[in-house]
């Protein structure tokens, strides 16, 4: 599989806080951002959520391409990723941890006592109030999304939404790369990946995939077929993900038709 390359430099840089786990290198280049792989394979992650989105019903203005590739700065190889910037002019990111924080909102109270179901739809209530948005169908996709790509970078940080001069709008859905165990500093690819999957945590309305998977009623339909024939004509670039992907297509198989 042939992977470009991009040439950036330090001026391109743009640093902040993109993960739980740490901030990574990132670079604007024109029209693109590009983000250099941390903890393992990032890059691959990403490359292969935007795939198995790409065969879903997702509807493609939620949908952001990502490129695996080399990122170049002052002769330093940094493997990563690319993908296009979803931004129009005047358009801004608000994360949903900024949204909680300005309206006085703790996330943890709103989670205090509630299943997971009910902790979400707080949330749904309280964003449809101060944004005027309905997010019902939006979180319905990301979480079982999350699950069969084992997200565990959901943070308050990676939900966000779009404001714009006509308000807000749905964001894209972005930033899987801590996904499919990438991490290999918790997950080393020595780990068997029975032990890995187990140990293994969802954000942010529970540590359980399977129940953030099942908090709400779900559209989402990925074909089958299609994926199967991705993870085939990859297995051997995919590495240990051809195998969790077969894993979690048999785990939430009533989402592949």
């Amino acid at each position: 599989m042939s992977i470009p390359v991009l040439q950036v430099s330090k001026d391109s840089r743009k640093t902040f806080v993109s993960s739980s786990k740490g901030d990574q290198l990132k670079w604007k280049i024109e029209n693109k951002w590009g983000k250099a792989n941390k903890f393992g394979y990032e890059g691959l992650a990403e490359w292969v959520a935007f795939e198995l989105i790409s065969r879903s019903n997702i509807p493609s203005g939620l949908i952001v391409p990502y490129t695996q590739c080399v990122l170049i700065e002052e002769n330093v190889e940094y493997p990563g990723c690319y993908s296009e910037d979803f931004l129009q002019p005047g358009e801004s990111i608000i994360t949903l941890h900024r949204i909680l924080e300005s309206y006085g909102v703790k996330f943890d109270d709103l989670q205090q006592g509630q299943s997971t179901r009910d902790s979400v739809l707080l949330v749904v209530d309280f964003l449809k109030d101060v944004l005027k948005l309905d997010t019902l169908e939006y979180f319905s996709i990301m979480l079982p999304l999350d699950a069969i790509l084992l997200n565990e970078d959901r943070h308050l940080n990676n939900i966000a939404f779009i404001h714009g001069l006509d308000g807000y709008r749905l964001c894209p859905l972005f930033d899987h790369g801590l996904s499919l165990l990438s991490d290999t500093t918790d997950y080393p690819l020595s780990m068997p990946t029975s032990i890995a999957l187990r140990k293994i945590k969802a954000k942010p309305f529970s540590s359980d995939f399977s129940k953030q998977a099942r908090a709400l009623e779900t559209n989402l339909q990925f074909d089958r077929s299609s994926v199967i024939q991705f993870i085939e004509q990859h297995d051997q670039d995919l590495g240990r993900v051809a195998q969790i992907l077969r894993s979690q297509i048999r785990k939430y198989e009533h989402l592949f038709m």
